[in-house]
């Protein structure tokens, strides 16, 4: 269970004495995620969530709350920042950055299928065209400096073949960057794994957890969510029937440019090498404190995407759009 921030029943009043939203009737830890501590809260209006970030900073916070209610305004369904009645969104909880949002219906998929697949191609695409009009830009948290940060402090820690992988796939994506090419670019979700949407049925009810939100190539974006959606869960083998599915949905919408098409190969890799690298700098930096590492991560699914895509670029990995 990621929840690093415990508040006790006097804190939760405290808050909820800030807002309009009735009476506190209960509170509960959420587990799941590793980034923040989240809590659902129940009042006798309605059910809410409460977000505290032990990441960033509470300057930092106000361009995640601008992002989503961005999207809320172009019609998604996203978890905006609730205001206060002093028509304020961010608050400070035991010196941690808080917003309370709402509660949306559905649940996280136990896994997904090319229904759903289809659904997220469709909503991705429609999510980047109006991203591309989102007015602030901010880099990554976790982009180019991190990258070559972060590996270079990992390696040690790292077995031998793994260190090598790592190391090549930084430089691959360093002569990337050299050859400047021009992609399309807007505000990304950056982090739209499956367990970042509900589900009520076949519907798709909601996108959540903005908080890897950036600047950023849209194509990054779809090859971020075509690793944790369109891949088996054990081998990391692409998934095919849902490839196609989520790829086709997302054309219709939003055609991918010849540049895009020609770079997406190292884009799925430049996705997959990002997460196997944020797991393994989370894992490592938890290891010494046992509860703390059962709350991570396993590094390895995405080592083992990492290598598949290897193979699906040697198989001559084509876009599969019918």
């Amino acid at each position: 269970m990621a929840f690093y921030t415990s508040l006790a029943e006097d804190d939760m009043l405290a808050l909820m004495a800030k807002y309009n939203l009735g009476n506190l009737v209960s509170f509960q830890g959420i587990a799941g995620g590793v980034e923040n501590t989240n809590y659902f809260v129940n009042t006798t209006q309605g059910k809410y969530v409460l977000t505290l970030f032990e990441e960033f900073e509470v300057d930092e916070v106000p361009y995640f709350l601008d992002v989503v209610a961005y999207f809320k305004q172009q019609g998604f369904n996203v978890p905006a920042a609730i205001l206060d009645k002093k028509s304020e969104r961010l608050h400070t909880v035991k010196d941690k950055a808080a917003i309370l949002v709402d509660c949306f219906a559905g649940d996280q998929l136990e896994s997904t299928d090319v229904e759903s697949c289809a659904l997220m191609g469709k909503q991705l695409a429609l999510l980047h065209l109006a991203g591309q009009n989102f007015p602030e830009q901010r880099k990554s948290h976790r982009g180019v400096d991190w990258w070559r940060t972060t590996s270079q402090i990992l390696l040690s820690k790292l077995t031998e073949e793994d260190a090598v992988l790592l190391s090549r796939e930084v430089s691959h994506f360093d002569e990337f960057l050299a050859k400047n090419i021009s992609l399309p670019m807007g505000t990304i979700h950056g982090d739209l794994f499956y367990n970042n949407t509900l589900f009520e049925g076949n519907r798709l009810s909601a996108i959540i957890d903005f908080y890897n939100a950036c600047h950023s190539w849209l194509t990054y974006d779809l090859a971020i969510v075509v690793n944790d959606w369109c891949s088996d869960g054990i081998t990391g083998e692409l998934q095919r029937d849902k490839y196609q599915a989520l790829m086709t949905a997302y054309y219709q919408q939003r055609p991918l440019t010849a540049a895009e098409e020609e770079i997406w190969p190292t884009m799925l890799r430049v996705a997959a090498m990002r997460f196997w690298l944020s797991r393994l700098e989370a894992w490592h930096g938890a290891i010494e404190d046992p509860e703390r590492l059962a709350q991570q991560h396993d590094p390895d699914v995405f080592k083992r995407i990492l290598l598949n895509r290897h193979v699906n670029i040697q198989e001559g990995l084509s876009l599969i759009v019918v």
